[in-house]
């Protein structure tokens, strides 16, 4: 279908005039009173509407308001004379996309409208956008029959029509970043931005400027000023993942800007106002982090005024079955192929096994066997060895095939590469570090490579074991 030009004018020498010009690209309509033109809106699929200010019986400023009201949300653009470019602009203010003045000028005439359609083009794309979105993170497509799923989402689409600051808690892989644009796209703030901030991922030295932003010359490098992504975030949500990385200097920082709901920008000698939903998540207890004074209780009480916790994959284990032919489903659409089955023995071993990286690490699995599985049914001896075999990985890898990996075995002599005179401590550090490089090397095989994995099984944060990695020159 052409796109619709409607043309309201009471003087048909126009509407001639747009079809001359335009006919050949668009379909072009015509009215010759308000009303037609109002009535034509709510009939017929229209992507621009041309409206003169001075109509027979109502005006156009009256007109545009009508059009509006019954909910058209395409482009209008006023025709006026010389004399009468304020009311075009105060219909600007109303509204209206853009005025052209008459008589026409042709070229210009051509610039304003496909400008106009231009707009109208990526209106309905961004539209279109946004409703994938919410129908994305919609709780209806999260896939769960697990009872307590099923229970925590009816929580979750009632606290979604609420304001307050949300904690989503849970292990590495439970999904806590879909539990919260989940949160965001049910609220009144879904047509506004979604901002996520990794707090573990950020440098402390970084953090503060990335979160509140920067004025020109604030430091050195600072060429221009930036806005933060509370800023970034106005009107919308933001979701501070891994909070419990927060360093403790940033803590307070963080909380005063809740409690206020304005920013200092750093080098800035204003403070500004912010509009923002905070939705937290942490795989840590941070009641235990604020028992040992490694998170602020006052910041706690902030972010937890609604907490809710996803339960591991172990705990919900009838939710394996479901989640593993679904993702094998979605690999198979994306390769364009038949779906694969799992066969009975196959699938017992999915479901006993403890799943330390959950529903990321099941979807890892399937994605690994979509590509790699030689029939179209997965078999036991399908699956990685390490799902079935309580011996791996001492039979089925050798840790030291690469240049970071360390056989476990030889003398204690080897092991230390003792010399002569060394102190009790210096041992006890050598020792020491040759067992954490090599529990570390062995995580990372354990997951192939996957640090998120590995420090969620080694029990540390992600900023650790990235710290350990340079550390101990681990690739």
């Amino acid at each position: 279908m052409r796109e619709r030009i409607l043309v309201i004018d009471d003087e048909s020498n126009i509407v001639w005039l747009f079809r001359e010009i335009f006919g050949d690209g668009f379909e072009v309509l015509g009215a010759q009173t308000a009303e037609e033109g109002i009535q034509t809106v709510r009939d017929q699929e229209v992507h621009l509407v041309m409206l003169d200010l001075r109509l027979p019986g109502m005006s156009g400023l009256q007109a545009l308001e009508r059009i509006k009201l019954q909910g058209y949300q395409g482009p209008v653009i006023i025709m006026t004379a010389y004399g009468e470019v304020k009311t075009a602009v105060q219909a600007m203010k109303s509204g209206a996309y853009d005025y052209i003045t008459k008589p026409f000028d042709v070229e210009e005439l051509k610039h304003v409208v496909q400008g106009a359609l231009r707009y109208a083009r990526l209106t309905v794309e961004v539209t279109r956008l946004r409703r994938e979105l919410e129908d994305k993170f919609h709780l209806k497509n999260i896939i769960t029959v697990s009872p307590k799923m099923i229970k925590m989402f009816s929580v979750i689409e009632r606290v979604s029509t609420s304001d307050v600051c949300v904690l989503v808690q849970g292990e590495s892989g439970t999904g806590k970043e879909i539990v919260a644009k989940a949160i965001h796209y049910a609220s009144a703030r879904k047509d506004k931005p979604f901002v996520p901030v990794n707090c573990a991922a950020l440098p402390e030295h970084l953090l503060e400027s990335e979160l509140f932003g920067y004025e020109e010359g604030a430091f050195s490098g600072a060429r221009r000023t930036k806005p933060g992504k509370f800023e970034l975030a106005h009107g919308g949500t933001v979701f501070l993942d891994e909070v419990g990385e927060l360093p403790l200097p940033m803590q307070p920082k963080i909380l005063r800007a809740l409690e206020e709901n304005q920013i200092d920008r750093l080098g800035g000698t204003r403070r500004l106002p912010i509009d923002v939903r905070i939705v937290a998540a942490t795989n840590k207890d941070l009641r235990e982090e604020v028992r040992t004074g490694k998170f602020r209780q006052d910041l706690y009480f902030r972010l937890a005024v609604f907490p809710i916790t996803i339960p591991p994959l172990r705990e919900r284990k009838e939710d394996i079955p479901v989640l593993a032919k679904h993702f094998l489903k979605e690999f198979a659409g994306k390769r364009n192929t038949a779906p694969l089955t799992i066969e009975d023995d196959a699938m017992d071993v999915l479901v006993s096994y403890p799943w330390p990286g959950n529903v990321r690490e099941l979807k890892n699995i399937m994605q690994q066997l979509s590509l790699l599985c030689n029939g179209p049914v997965v078999s036991k001896k399908d699956l990685p060895a390490f799902l079935w075999d309580p011996d791996w990985p001492s039979q089925a890898r050798d840790l030291s095939a690469g240049p970071s990996r360390m056989k476990p075995g030889g003398s204690l002599e080897e092991f230390l590469e003792c010399e002569p005179g060394l102190g009790l401590t210096q041992i006890r550090q050598r020792a020491w570090a040759r067992i954490e490089k090599h529990l570390i090397c062995h995580a990372l095989d354990k997951f192939q490579g996957n640090r998120t994995l590995a420090a969620e099984y080694l029990k540390v944060s992600r900023r650790t074991l990235y710290t350990k990695l340079r550390e101990y020159g681990i690739k």
